[in-house]
């Protein structure tokens, strides 16, 4: 009949769906893993190194180039995860 089907395997695999938002509350680890406490860590992880994410924003255009910027990436948003404007 069309449509998604949870059937047998759903109660028997008990699936996990992820999803990459982790700021709505109650999460799955709430009240253990608060908003707070989750931007905590992060900050604190990224104090120390523990994983470097200089990458993700890319490209960093003066404010100048930011108008084209966006455009090149709205019609290929698969060569860039994040935008970031310098306004030196």
């Amino acid at each position: 009949t069309g449509g998604l089907d949870f059937g047998g395997p759903a109660h028997f695999n008990v699936p996990n769906i992820v999803f990459a938002r982790a700021c709505s509350e109650p999460n799955r680890d709430h009240p253990r893993w608060s908003f707070q406490r989750i931007c905590d860590v992060c900050w604190r992880w990224l104090a120390e190194g523990k994983f470097q994410c200089e990458s993700i924003v890319s490209p960093v255009v003066p404010f100048e180039e930011s108008v084209e910027a966006y455009r090149s990436i709205d019609t290929h948003p698969e060569r860039s995860i994040k935008l970031g404007v310098s306004f030196r």
